[in-house]
């Protein structure tokens, strides 16, 4: 009878460690309160969690962890606080970055090493921003094209001769 006991008392120990190593192993995730810890942590590459409240947005960064040598960070928008009515469009957009393994830059610093929604709407919104600063400043370009074309045009005249 006693060991029966002991058996049950054993297996439900095992089952109790098993669990535990199965959640950290696989879901725990650490939760920074500042850029200085998820910075620490990004250096690691060790799961983590930040949420980053500026004056213009609030971003979430999830540290997933290693992928084929390279850091792999997800980056949401949770709320966009001032600026353009068109940046409302990033919110709840996320887009996962692949940094180089100890790299402390801003995951969203280089989009060409991300993928996903956000990038693809940031990269909207940018083409949105040139193409109205283009049609603004037509007159300028224009202006400073018109002394440059004829000097080519002459250079050019010049060399055939």
């Amino acid at each position: 009878m006693i060991k029966r006991g002991w058996k049950i008392i054993l297996i439900a120990l095992i089952l109790i460690i098993l669990a535990a190593a199965i959640y950290f192993t696989f879901f725990f995730s650490y939760t920074c309160g500042d850029m200085a810890c998820f910075r620490s942590h990004q250096e690691k590459c060790s799961r983590t969690k930040f949420i980053y409240d500026t004056e213009e947005t609030k971003w979430l960064y999830y540290i997933k962890g290693k992928e084929d040598g390279k850091c792999e960070i997800n980056v949401k928008v949770l709320q966009i606080k001032s600026g353009s009515i068109k940046r409302t469009v990033l919110e709840g957009k996320s887009m996962n970055c692949f940094l180089p393994l100890k790299s402390l830059v801003s995951p969203e610093s280089d989009l060409s090493l991300c993928h996903g929604l956000l990038k693809e709407e940031l990269q909207n919104l940018i083409i949105q921003k040139l193409h109205a600063y283009i049609i603004e400043s037509v007159g300028e370009i224009g202006e400073e094209l018109e002394g440059i074309v004829p000097s080519a045009i002459q250079g050019v005249g010049n060399v055939s001769s």
